[in-house]
């Protein structure tokens, strides 16, 4: 008789919310929570929960976003007393293992997807460990760039847009091409502009999130943490109970203009009575690369500067994606 531990489900279960909402992530870095992971839940497009069960008790589940023929994994969470120790290449949970690889396999074969990927922090041996055991490779590196105003300045040009139609060309003109860009999660409000005589000169996609810092990155991360709610201004920008900040996505500035960047971004903030935005984008993004040395990032830049995050796939040999130069395309949605 064959064992399966796999189940498929399109819909969560109770039981994988529980699990989900328990997940700290991080390990040598950042340690943290998401404070929003039922209402992000409810919000992933096309989802799919694939559960490890074991005597009608969930082990871990695997969350993937189906989007078109790549699919995204928004989570890879195992109840702690089935998660590897980290050791790469562990021995640990064969038979999870197994069962986890035949699926990858048997869907890449079928090309239901073409390609699996993910985001993993290089720095945490619980994603090395998912990456490594199940054949990913890494294709690109992701900058975890901070920028925060303890007092962030209105801009009379800003305005807050709802319409996808209204911003779309934009979008789509500047960012279609990247890698794994999908408008799912894209086209969702709300959507910020700087406009100069009724033309958009800048453009943002926002998304709100809600964190439980455990630790900050760097050596004096563990320590910072705890003496943050003390210090003065930062005490404004990061706190670690309840660490709320917007996350921008398909950020487009006319001519690369830093002082635009920082008009648009510090405009953000004040509109949504915020002092922390956290952007992840491509280290080969135009734009990023052009505007990175001349912006002034704030004072959390200077505290823990940038991290970065992989970009690791697994696909069907016959349908290996060529990243070349092209930036991927990075989705707030999908860090938060």
């Amino acid at each position: 008789m064959k064992l399966s531990l796999l189940n498929t489900r399109e819909s969560a279960t109770p039981a994988i919310i529980e699990l989900l909402e328990s997940v700290t992530l991080g390990t040598n870095g950042a340690q943290y929570s998401h404070l929003d992971t039922r209402r992000r839940i409810s919000e992933a497009d096309e989802p799919l929960f694939l559960t490890i069960e074991r005597n009608e008790q969930l082990l871990g589940n695997v969350t993937f976003c189906r989007r078109d023929k790549n699919w995204y994994i928004r989570y890879f969470a195992f109840d702690n007393r089935f998660q590897s120790s980290g050791t790469k290449k562990s021995s640990g949970n064969s038979l999870i293992k197994r069962e986890i690889e035949s699926f990858f396999q048997k869907v890449l074969d079928q090309q239901e997807p073409v390609s699996f990927y993910a985001y993993i922090d290089p720095d945490n041996v619980k994603s090395l460990w998912m990456s490594e055991n199940f054949g990913f490779e890494t294709i690109a590196r992701i900058a975890t760039q901070s920028f925060s105003r303890v007092n962030p300045r209105n801009s009379i040009r800003i305005e807050k847009l709802t319409d996808w139609n209204e911003v779309k060309d934009i979008v789509q003109t500047n960012f279609s091409g990247h890698h794994y860009y999908f408008e799912a999660q894209t086209s969702k409000p709300p959507f910020y502009v700087l406009k100069d005589d009724n033309e958009i000169i800048a453009f943002a996609k926002i998304n709100s999130a809600t964190w439980e810092i455990k630790r900050l990155p760097g050596k004096f991360g563990g320590m910072l943490t705890k003496l943050i709610p003390f210090i003065p201004r930062l005490n404004k920008i990061i706190r670690p109970k309840n660490h709320a900040f917007i996350v921008p996505e398909a950020v487009w500035i006319k001519n690369n203009d830093s002082n635009l960047l920082e008009e648009l971004f510090e405009g953000i903030l004040f509109e949504e009575k915020r002092n922390l935005l956290l952007w992840w984008v491509d280290e080969k993004d135009g734009l990023y690369k052009t505007i990175q040395p001349k912006t002034n990032w704030g004072i959390l830049h200077k505290l823990i500067g940038i991290s970065l995050a992989h970009v690791v796939q697994r696909t069907n040999s016959e349908q290996k994606r060529s990243i070349n130069n092209q930036p991927v395309y990075t989705s707030g949605f999908d860090f938060i």
